[in-house]
């Protein structure tokens, strides 16, 4: 199943931090990507990104994404939008 991610910087995050964990967060997403979890990703041109994962449910989409270090650390929220095929 896919899911649309709307990340956020959380309110009152360090920014320091946030830059800190960018270079580890970049690294998860590629290892997602690498284990065709995470099929794309998007930047706003602001702290944040917009993702693309599959995954079996909402639940195992959570748990992919509680192990991106902005999120362990509290720095990003996460949007979890479950898509579902639209029949034309």
């Amino acid at each position: 199943m896919q899911f649309l991610v709307i990340c956020r910087p959380a309110a009152g995050g360090d920014p320091d931090e946030f830059k800190r964990l960018v270079p580890f967060e970049t690294e998860a997403m590629r290892e997602q990507k690498e284990r065709g979890t995470l099929t794309g990703a998007w930047s706003p041109g602001h702290p944040g990104a917009v993702l693309m994962l599959e995954a079996a449910d909402a639940t195992a989409a959570a748990g992919i994404l509680a192990g991106f270090p902005l999120v362990e650390a509290g720095l990003i929220s996460t949007e979890i939008i479950p898509l579902y095929p639209v029949e034309l």
